[in-house]
Order: C-alpha cells, then structure tokens, then sequence
C-alpha cells in the first residue's frame, strides 16, 4: 500500500474501517497486537463504534484509511494505575506502514486532534515496554514516564506516560 504524504486527518471511525481493522496481521514482535477477534468479530465492531471510546481514523489525503486512535478509557489496560485525571490515547497504525518513519506525522495529527478538539489538561498512553520504537516515538513528543506495571493474566509489561496539553512537541 502505499500513502500518498504525511498529511494525515481524523474522521469518526466508520463501520468499515472497524472491519478492516480486524483483518490486519503485525509480524513478530509486533504480532502482540494482532487480533484475536475471529469468533467475536461482531462484538469488536460494535466497540469500535461506541461513542464513549471516540474511535477515529487516521486518513491520508486520498482518503485511505493508514491508522487509528481512541481517546478515553479504551486507551487503558487493566493493571495500570490511572486514578489521575489525563486523556487516555490508543493508538494502531497499519502493519504494513510500520517502522518507515511515518510514525511522526501519523502521532502528530492524532495529538493535533486531541489538542485542538478535545481540550485535555493531560494526555496519557500506555505503551507495551517491548514496543521501543513507539517509546521513542511518544518521548519524542514531550510524554514522560509516569510507571509501569504488569498487565494480568498476560504478564505484559507496560510503560505509562504521560504529557501537559501544551503545544510544545
């Protein structure tokens, strides 16, 4: 696939997108993220349609779906401490766009959004400890470390990091 430039925007998820989502496959080790969705497919869709979650794609300027984001509780995972007030962030891009330097521009728009529409005091991500490329990528941004733990029953280790809402980054 090819994108056509690093100037991505976001739209609502829409129901196709959900579905397409569900079919990409990450090589190891990124193969953590791949879905698992094949008997519950419908399920995923539907949370991926969820107001609550605010699930957005990330287009390029043909239209092409390269990635996706969620901002609220569907950027947690279960274990991690998240008892201060902070917009939490989820974030995929698509597999076969990994790792080619795109990652700069696609974290850009979703933090320009998150900026400029949603008005948050502090964002938050939560980030597997093994994905050093996405580590780098969100310190980049100004994110600091804010702990991390264990998820359970997978043992995954995580990193939470957190940044103020100013434009610096």
């Amino acid at each position: 696939m090819s994108v056509s430039d690093d100037n991505y925007w976001l739209k609502p998820l829409e129901e196709r997108h959900a579905w397409d989502i569900l079919d990409w496959e990450y090589p190891s080790p990124y193969d953590f993220y791949n879905s698992s969705f094949s008997e519950h497919q419908e399920h995923y869709v539907k949370q991926f349609m969820n107001p609550e979650l605010r699930f957005h794609a990330v287009l390029d300027t043909y239209g092409t779906m390269i990635g996706f984001c969620s901002f609220g509780p569907d950027g947690q995972v279960p274990g991690g401490d998240y008892s201060d007030e902070a917009l939490d962030i989820g974030i995929g891009m698509r597999p076969e766009l990994t790792g080619q330097g795109k990652g700069a521009a696609f974290f850009g728009a979703i933090l320009g959004y998150a900026l400029g529409s949603l008005n948050p005091e502090l964002l938050r991500l939560t980030v597997a400890k093994f994905n050093h490329r996405a580590l780098k990528l969100y310190k980049n941004f100004g994110f600091e470390d804010r702990g991390e733990f264990f998820a359970q029953p997978s043992a995954v280790s995580y990193q939470i990091l957190v940044r103020a809402a100013t434009r610096h980054g």
